[in-house]
């Protein structure tokens, strides 16, 4: 459809100019390859999770970046005007300084001025290149870890099978059992009262003299 969409556009006396334009969408097909790549998506996914983060980092970066283009074109704009003649120059050399990108010839000529030009350059170092990018790092790491999780198949809530009674539950069953035959057969005592208690030996007795007494 998309395709068909592209060709009839070229047809059309307004958007014709614009066809091009539509013919290098069609490069985004490449996309759907990303179906077949499990761990492709994972990364995009994580990389749409970390957008949040990373504008945070960003506006953070941004703000460090301001502050200390600020105090060097303060301090180093009369010394170092190739570097610190203005604003834009501190920004573009606080930028590059990040990448640790000349900075051992920037504190060279920082220290021909001030030997506290050091605590400058440090501290920058020290809160951009290490501080600041260990944040980002940390963002899509977490933001891979979301997408990972979300990847994975979510387990079926099945419901509990009964668990078989164990031993001491079956020990305590029958101890129950064996109160319970052991009080009904006291009862069962106690409602004979004394005299039929009494009496039983005696019919006992009778029996046996009968029974040794009998025809021959």
């Amino acid at each position: 459809m998309f395709d068909f969409i592209v060709v009839a556009a070229a047809f059309v006396p307004v958007v014709r100019e614009n066809a091009t334009i539509l013919r290098l969408l069609r490069l985004a097909r490449v996309l759907r390859a990303v179906r077949m790549f499990p761990q492709v998506r994972v990364i995009l996914h994580a990389a749409w999770k970390s957008l949040p983060g990373a504008l945070s980092f960003l506006v953070v970066g941004a703000l460090v970046l301001y502050i200390y283009a600020m105090l060097g074109w303060i301090l180093f704009a009369d010394a170092l005007p190739e570097h610190y003649g203005s604003l834009g120059r501190a920004c573009l050399t606080l930028f590059f300084l990040m990448a640790l990108d000349g900075l051992g010839d920037m504190v060279r000529e920082g220290l021909e001025v001030s030997r506290w030009t050091a605590l400058y350059f440090g501290s920058y170092v020290l809160v951009s290149s290490f501080l600041l990018v260990n944040l980002l790092i940390g963002v899509v790491i977490t933001s891979l870890e979301d997408a990972r999780a979300s990847e994975r198949p979510q387990p079926t809530a099945q419901t509990p099978e009964p668990s078989e009674p164990s031993e001491p539950d079956e020990i305590r069953q029958r101890i129950a059992e064996l109160r319970r035959a052991l009080e009904a057969l006291e009862a069962a005592v106690e409602s004979r009262g004394p005299d039929s208690g009494r009496s039983e030996p005696r019919t006992d007795h009778a029996d046996a003299i009968e029974a040794r007494s009998g025809p021959a």
